[in-house]
């Protein structure tokens, strides 16, 4: 079925018609106060220290609010909450309720305040504040900050009852403040921590972070202090104990059951002992992620170590340590470690959908997981995506085309190892578990006139460094690509254009590294870095060389009858996640370049660039932009010249703004964003294409832009989300046209170009990034 504009318009309206009432709300926001209320709509202080700003804010009264000038998040909440003139007894997290001003919290804030200054070392600071009517029930607060001259360092000194823990922090001794420096608590705190987690690496399990204590004597004249460290022996005790690994259990039962030297308990190596009640699991699989080893001493880094490996293995639902003091000697640990399997098959979704007026771009794909095939952790993996994409019966300027633009179809099998298989070593870090994947995959693109197959088989490692550097290693990948172009679709076509959907070969390597991927489970602030290199033919060229093969026709050696891809394809994407309350500002920029030479005519096409869609540019659809400035909205002349929009260099950048509207919208988290996106394909080499080239001196005038705002369910398993992208420049115009955005409304430039569509709807699993 497909959707028509007539449906889109209604939905647009229908949307429009929400804002305005909600804006309209929120013109009035006191008329549902009791009359002794009033909100607050402004909160300001003066007097901090710059870098100090961010933190006092933060324990000031929150002021509703406003969006284009305009109380529109409270507008949502009282068109939801209000009923009969009235708030609701139990409102609905919609929106944002009304602030309103209690003079006992805004004199708790300004307690907050001072003790903050006072844990900053502004131990005389005063905190102040004035409350301002603005209008009927309608407030301002002040507050007014003296902070006094700050506490600085004088002496620091060091007193440790024990002295194998003096020695072993001398070793790592760092001053936290120094000689000058101004007081502050947070830094103390920081060495606290610091100073409990050295001894928790270090044998002295029992150590806790109340047995360190800073104290500050203070001089109000010369507002200086004497800074004293001292760390504590155990209560009624005269030394701190230290413990060493003995005898390490584990037990893998479905019930729980308490863990029992018995019978079926097998022997791993010396003083590792496994006990497996399901019979389903190898036993020395289990020795390479063991970092509690008999005779060391405990180390909390290698409990968490073992504890996230057995983790990574996705075999097991509950995971339980017991550290327990050995009968015989009670400076010796033994560990037990109980294990309770989880399903061991499932299955998951994934999906895409872009809509633009009869333009639909729709992919889903599902993967099967059956872990522990053989014992060892092992899991099969089975994948398949597919989906398929229209386009308008017409081009914008007029010409017919069929509405199907291209099916895809992708499908692989991948068993995963958790371990590295290789006849060479080498060192894959401590952090993680690595992991060895086989896979056999297949693509099909099958476009109007052109279509292309990929039957590939690759073997890959991927491990983690530490925590946040991973990488991963493709050391062998062959593909064998089948490809056709009609000949219609083929004139006006260079060689470098057509050599994409020759029958070819490829052998290659990979290699990716990441920086910070485990940061995007958790929010936050932070950066995220990704690069990656794609080398092909270079071994066979060499070996072609070498054994003086003869050249084909067109000049190209051939391995198995077909010529062999070489080809440079490097990438990299850089994020920027910036936290700011409950908000956070994301920036993306990414860029590749696929460069073939020597026995490489062209880049094979699955090797190609194409932008737009749910995850890149949200103005178009998916591969609906580019190549460069080629104006194919005024001059397509060829029939499915569409099927051309990629290239063998891309650049991306988005910006997007994601908020909170509501934390229990029908029991669920809703979200909000906003986002501005800009990106292009171009060629490096001549297709026949005009201003579809990358120049220097023009490609910053040939981005395509878009913004808009989105909106994302929060299920805490899934994410769904809706994002709605307006076209601002688009340079698939000739110049005088291509900021699209002043064209909206124009008659004339409706009348001339009757399919062109300014808005494009995009639905997606997750975030975009």
């Amino acid at each position: 079925m497909i959707l028509k504009s007539s449906i889109l318009r209604h939905f647009y309206t229908t949307i429009i018609t929400i804002l305005i009432f909600t804006a309209f709300s929120g013109c009035n926001p006191t008329r549902y106060l009791n009359k002794n209320q009033s909100i607050i709509s402004k909160v300001k202080i003066e007097g901090v220290d710059k870098d100090l700003t961010e933190d006092v804010t933060s324990f000031l009264p929150k002021a509703n609010s406003k969006l284009l000038g305009l109380n529109i998040p409270l507008g949502m909440y009282n068109t939801f909450n209000v009923k009969n003139g009235h708030y609701k007894e139990k409102p609905k997290k919609i929106g944002q309720a009304p602030q309103i001003f209690d003079s006992l919290k805004a004199n708790l804030s300004a307690l907050k305040v001072s003790k903050f200054l006072f844990n900053k070392g502004f131990f005389n600071n005063i905190v102040t504040f004035t409350v301002d009517s603005v209008k009927k029930q309608t407030i301002a607060i002040k507050y007014v900050v003296n902070q006094g001259l700050p506490y600085t360092v004088k002496d620091y000194s060091i007193s440790i009852a024990d002295s194998n823990i003096y020695r072993l922090y001398l070793k790592n001794y760092k001053q936290p403040l120094d000689s000058g420096e101004r007081y502050d608590i947070d830094k103390l705190e920081k060495e606290q921590q610091a100073i409990y987690t050295l001894m928790r690496n270090n044998g002295y399990r029992e150590f806790q972070k109340n047995y360190v204590k800073f104290t500050a004597d203070t001089n109000q004249q010369t507002h200086q202090l004497d800074l004293k460290l001292t760390i504590k022996n155990p209560p009624d005790k005269d030394k701190h104990l230290l413990y060493s690994i003995n005898d390490v259990f584990i037990s893998i039962s479905p019930d729980n059951r308490s863990r029992i030297k018995s019978n079926d308990t097998s022997k791993i190596k010396d003083h590792v002992f496994f006990i497996d009640k399901e019979n389903k699991y190898k036993a020395k699989r289990f020795s390479n992620i063991l970092f509690l080893n008999y005779g060391n001493y405990y180390r909390n880094n290698d409990y968490l170590l073992t504890y996230n490996r057995l983790g990574d293995l996705g075999l097991f639902k509950f995971i339980n340590f017991t550290f327990t003091k050995n009968q015989s000697d009670s400076s010796k640990l033994d560990v037990g470690i109980d294990l309770i399997p989880s399903k061991q098959r499932s299955l998951s979704l994934e999906g895409e959908a872009t809509l633009s007026g009869s333009n639909i771009g729709f992919n889903a794909g599902t993967t099967y997981t059956s872990k522990n095939i053989f014992g060892g952790g092992e899991a099969l993996e089975l994948k398949l995506k597919g989906g398929f994409e229209t386009q308008p019966k017409q081009t914008p300027s007029g010409i017919e085309q069929p509405h199907i633009r291209s099916r895809n179809l992708q499908s692989s099998a991948s068993i995963i190892f958790p371990r590295i298989l290789s006849p060479f070593q080498f060192n894959v870090g401590r952090y993680g578990l690595p992991r060895t994947r086989l896979t056999l995959g297949y693509s099909d693109i099958n476009q109007i006139d052109r279509a292309v197959t990929n039957i590939n088989t690759l073997l890959s490692y991927d491990w983690r460094e530490t925590v946040a550097k991973s990488h991963i290693l493709t050391p062998v990948n062959v593909g064998l690509v089948n490809g056709r172009i009609d000949s219609a679709a083929a004139i006006g076509l260079s060689l470098a254009a057509l050599s994409r959907y020759q029958n070819s070969f490829t052998l290659g390597s990979q290699y990716t590294y990441t920086y910070n991927d485990y940061k995007l489970r958790f929010g936050g602030t932070f950066n995220y870095l990704r690069i990656s290199f794609d080398l092909a033919g270079n071994t066979l060229y060499i070996l072609s060389k070498l054994s003086n093969s003869k050249k084909d026709s067109s000049g190209q050696y051939n391995i198995f009858g077909r010529p062999y891809n070489q080809y440079l394809r490097p990438e990299i994407e850089i994020r920027r996640y910036q936290q700011v309350s409950n908000k956070q500002l994301v920036f993306r920029f990414a860029t590749g370049i696929g460069y073939a030479y020597a026995n490489g005519k062209s880049m094979p096409y699955d090797k190609l660039y194409g932008v737009g869609g749910a995850n890149s540019n949200r103005g178009w659809g998916s591969r609906f932009i580019g190549p460069g400035g080629f104006p194919i909205n005024e001059v397509s002349a060829v029939q499915n010249i569409t099927e051309l929009q990629i290239g063998e260099l891309k650049i991306e950048a988005n910006t997007e703004y994601r908020f909170n509207i509501s934390n229990n919208f029908f029991t669920y988290k809703l979200n909000g964003a906003t986002f501005i996106d800009a990106s292009n394909v171009w060629n490096i080499k001549d297709i026949g294409l005009l201003d579809a080239q990358f120049k220097f001196n023009k490609f910053y005038k040939e981005f395509a832009i878009a913004t808009g705002a989105g909106l994302r369910l929060d299920m805490g398993f899934l994410i769904i989300r809706t994002d709605l992208g307006l076209k601002l420049h688009d340079p698939q115009f000739f110049k005088e046209n291509r900021w699209v955005i002043s064209k909206w409304g124009n008659s004339d430039f409706k009348e001339k170009y009757p399919n062109y569509k300014f808005l494009n709807f995009n639905f997606g699993i997750g975030y975009p990034f």
